[in-house]
């Protein structure tokens, strides 16, 4: 970004926030390694234009409300692993978004992202001077050495393209996010998403067609392909979100069993069923119903229950953007 279009960016947010917006996000550190951004090409005015760019979608496209931020270390390394869907990331950008809305002060979310997105024409490198990292052992690592915030969908890209009837039923978690955790000491903090799976319900997937784009798989939903780019703006599906309580890996299992498949499975389907649990409790506040409890908490069985994953979609009512979530508060 030259320097005209920086100074463009911090006019905006003074204009919108005042000085005391501008403040708080100059609270967010970037290290700029001298040529406007750090080291993974983040770059802090387009990090600061993508967020009031995605702010307006949190606040009236997708009316987010949030709970459980107290979960969410506010300094040091963190790992938050998420369910992922919805065929375009906008649940990445709702959580990013979430934590600069909500945590006092605010935290930058590095997501990390799979390879295919930064070989797109122009989409690799908003995504990279907005935060984005691609998907390398090494990227993650180094974020984790620099104390960083960094966000992780386990289920990787089946998550996002698994077909609609399948909504909410989460893909195996890979396990390489927990031997970082492990490696690098830093907490594992489950989060769900509710709502993404409607904002662009994927009828089915053709791989075949997704080669040729480089794609893992070319999905077809209501509205795309069939009105072209148009097809792929998302319904405007109400999101919640929720934190649970850290997992701390590398208290139970040492640095230099980091690397035993089975210890890492273990820990791996523990964090799978806790975002289960949150799913189910969110989908159920979504929905007017009684709070099921504080899903952050593991289940008796230590496994995600059978509501948790094979529970309908409900409608919701209206609702506050960017407020906490209480059973009281929600209504159909």
């Amino acid at each position: 970004m030259k320097p005209l279009m920086r100074r463009l960016v911090r006019h905006v947010i003074r204009a919108v926030d005042g000085d005391a917006g501008l403040s708080r996000l100059e609270s967010m550190a970037v290290r700029d390694t001298g040529f406007g951004y750090d080291r993974f090409g983040c770059e802090r005015e387009s990090f600061w234009a993508g967020y009031l760019a995605a702010r307006q979608l949190y606040r009236r496209w997708f009316r987010v409300r949030s709970s459980g931020h107290e979960h969410v270390p506010p300094t040091g390394r963190v790992i938050l692993a998420a369910n992922h869907s919805g065929l375009l990331p906008f649940d990445g950008a709702m959580i990013s978004t979430d934590l600069v809305e909500r945590l006092d002060p605010p935290r930058a979310l590095r997501a990390i992202v799979d390879h295919f997105a930064f070989d797109m024409p122009y989409v690799g490198v908003f995504m990279l001077r907005t935060g984005q990292v691609p998907g390398t052992a090494r990227n993650f690592a180094d974020l984790l050495a620099e104390e960083a915030a960094v966000l992780v969908f386990p289920e990787g890209t089946p998550g996002i393209i698994k077909p609609y009837r399948e909504r909410y039923k989460l893909r195996r978690f890979r396990v390489g996010f927990v031997e970082l955790a492990i490696e690098q000491e830093a907490p594992i903090v489950p989060v769900a998403v509710v709502g993404a799976e409607e904002q662009a319900p994927v009828l089915f997937s053709i791989k075949a067609l997704g080669r040729p784009l480089g794609l893992p798989a070319f999905p077809i939903t209501p509205t795309f392909p069939l009105l072209g780019p148009l097809g792929l703006i998302p319904l405007p599906s109400r999101y919640t979100i929720l934190y649970g309580e850290p997992i701390w890996p590398h208290r139970e299992v040492s640095r230099a069993a980091a690397g035993d498949p089975e210890a890492l499975r273990v820990i791996a389907e523990r964090v799978q069923a806790r975002v289960a649990e949150l799913i189910h409790r969110g989908r159920a506040l979504r929905a007017g119903e009684p709070d099921p409890g504080d899903a952050s908490r593991p289940a008796a069985n230590g496994g995600a229950t059978p509501a948790a994953t094979q529970a309908t979609a409900r409608g919701a009512g209206a609702s506050q953007p960017a407020a906490p979530i209480a059973a009281a508060e929600v209504t159909k």
